[in-house]
């Protein structure tokens, strides 16, 4: 993987620009932490990508068309692979992009970049519809395909450009409280990763987030399970690492579980929430229910399931292989294990093949050198 601002050829497992700086709280830290907090950061992010692209083979199909159509590289998938189901759908992205899902987290990427880290919803407004209508220009895109039918609404109510989060309550109330898609989930991972040192501000920022176009407090909970998972595997605060030092799963899943559980009225909600992050099956899932493909839930369970695997390929691969909204829950799982194992997990065919991979290095490199500035800003004035 190439990093913008580099000279030369850079090897697959490094990354990283050379830094005065890290961006987050670094004092105390040793340089070999700050090297891993990069790496994971970016494996977020591109597991996010790489997952919501390789879903894209199989978003829609059901298991038995996903077995006839993909019969003979089920046991290991590549981007390349599309070609052998060329339909409608899938022709309306290049080999190895992502889509609309990935798209999003990126909007908020930028939403960030704009107002120096702040969360600003009548930008993210302005943003949202101007790639509802001609996708990334700078990427030579001339449309936006793939948005979800919710956001859609949305995006269309008069109340959306100047107060996003009131139009989308109206949307949900409108639809009898129902609506609840995953496309807030889908794009959230990146609000895991911003100030993660600081949880309480994740959190805020996850919900303000997911209300600019989603008001359910099923989606609200989802959003706030899977950034805070994020945010606590950055921190690796000893509460949430075993005695030999590795992740405590188990313990980060119950921190996630106490916090999006507040967000729900009824016991029955919660007892749902506990189902999909606890989830040890993914067939139990039902990841391609008829109907229900794209409830937030079912991105949900993918991603805490996959968060208790080890394998990322074989992981993200047997949620492609359930078929439904195989991208948007092949993007939440990707970013969150990715987040666990790390860069040199991730397969180097996926992030070799991504296509506009150069651009989104430029972002990252964007968002870091940004929140250095803020971080020297505040030892000067100090």
């Amino acid at each position: 993987m190439a990093a913008a601002g580099y000279g030369g050829k850079l090897k697959l497992d490094s990354p990283f620009k050379p830094r005065k700086y890290h961006p987050y709280r670094v004092s105390r830290v040793p340089r070999r932490e700050v090297h891993q907090t990069y790496d994971r950061i970016y494996a977020t992010i591109y597991g996010q990508c790489v997952g919501d692209a390789i879903g894209l083979l199989t978003e829609g199909l059901n298991r038995d068309e996903i077995k006839k159509h993909y019969k003979e590289v089920l046991s290991r998938l590549e981007f390349v692979h599309k070609k052998m189901f060329p339909d409608s759908h899938r022709r309306r992205w290049d080999q190895g992009d992502w889509t609309d899902e990935t798209d999003q987290m990126i909007l908020i990427l930028q939403m960030l970049l704009k107002n120096k880290g702040m969360v600003e919803p009548v930008d993210f407004a302005k943003r949202l519809m101007e790639w509802s209508e001609q996708g990334f220009r700078e990427l030579g895109d001339v449309t936006c395909p793939g948005l979800c039918s919710q956001v859609r609404s949305v995006i269309l109510h008069p109340q959306f450009s100047e107060t996003p989060q009131k139009a989308a309550e109206i949307v949900w109330r409108d639809s009898g409280k129902l609506a609840a898609s995953n496309s807030a989930v889908a794009r959230i991972s990146v609000i895991g990763i911003h100030m993660y040192s600081q949880l309480g501000q994740v959190i805020k920022n996850a919900l303000d987030v997911c209300r600019f176009t989603h008001a359910d407090p099923r989606c609200e909970a989802s959003c706030i399970a899977v950034a805070v998972a994020i945010a606590l595997m950055l921190q690796k605060d000893d509460k949430f690492l075993k005695k030999n030092g590795q992740l405590d799963i188990d313990s980060v899943i119950d921190e996630c579980f106490t916090f999006a559980s507040r967000l729900l009225p009824t016991d029955t909600q919660k007892k749902e929430l506990r189902f999909y992050l606890y989830c040890t099956s993914v067939k139990s899932l039902k990841l391609n229910e008829p109907g229900r493909a794209s409830y937030t839930y079912k991105a949900l369970g993918a991603g805490f399931w996959a968060l208790k695997q080890k394998d990322f390929r074989q992981a993200v691969q047997d949620i492609v292989l359930e078929g439904g909204d195989a991208d948007a829950n092949a993007a939440v799982a990707g970013a969150m294990l990715g987040c666990k194992l790390g860069l040199d997990e991730l397969p180097k065919t996926w992030i070799e093949n991504l296509k506009n991979r150069l651009w989104l290095d430029e972002l990252i490199d964007q968002y870091f050198d940004m929140m250095e500035r803020k971080r020297n800003t505040k030892e000067t004035v100090v």
